[in-house]
């Protein structure tokens, strides 16, 4: 886009949609990890390790911008 002068205003929105549909898929996938590791991992796992490894999920995720 840039070699084709286009406005940066556009090339600007266009990287705000990639980062908006990005931070989604990083929003399903959080919610498989939770329906799928997560219970599984308190049902019939350590429940203390689970924990850990979902708060590591969630501060990775919370950290993107």
């Amino acid at each position: 886009m840039v070699d084709e002068d286009v406005p940066c205003e556009d090339i600007l929105s266009q990287i705000n949609a990639a980062k908006s549909a990005l931070h989604r898929v990083g929003q399903v996938v959080l919610e498989g990890h939770i329906q799928h590791c997560v219970r599984d991992g308190i049902e019939h796992g350590d429940a203390d390790k689970t924990i850990e490894n979902f708060t590591k999920a969630v501060e990775r995720f919370s950290n993107m911008t």
